[in-house]
């Protein structure tokens, strides 16, 4: 079984709630290994950059876990566009039943049903 090591990017002030949820959830619903690369608090804004950075290089994968406020989130905006540059795959996750929007610049969101993700993950290692 692959092991994928995943940033997850989050809107840190009103959506910690859904990064745990992710991880929770993964450990049961995945059928890969995941290891955690997501910063786990704040920081000053150039240690945040610096830190966001490192831990983005080192990840395979970036999922944007979107919340009612992830659109306008600066910091997914910023962790978004690390990503890119540095060129990783990037996977929008909004949660069932709720009509957030997630980037548009990113393309479409996919339901957070693990069969969806796994899917998703499964095509990156594939």
């Amino acid at each position: 079984m692959p092991t994928l090591n995943i940033f997850v990017s989050f809107e840190f002030d009103k959506d910690n709630d859904l990064r745990n949820n992710f991880y929770g959830q993964a450990k049961q619903e995945t059928n890969h290994r995941i290891v955690n690369c997501s910063l786990r608090e704040s920081y000053p804004d150039d240690a945040w950059k610096n830190k966001a950075r490192e831990a983005i290089r080192r990840c395979d994968v970036v999922v944007v876990l979107i919340g009612e406020d992830t659109h306008n989130a600066q910091g997914v905006m910023v962790e978004t566009d690390m990503a890119r540059s540095l060129g990783k795959p990037i996977i929008q996750v909004r949660p069932q039943d709720r009509p957030y929007n997630g980037l548009t610049r990113l393309g479409e969101p996919i339901p957070w049903r693990w069969r969806r993700i796994n899917a998703k993950l499964d095509a990156l290692v594939n």
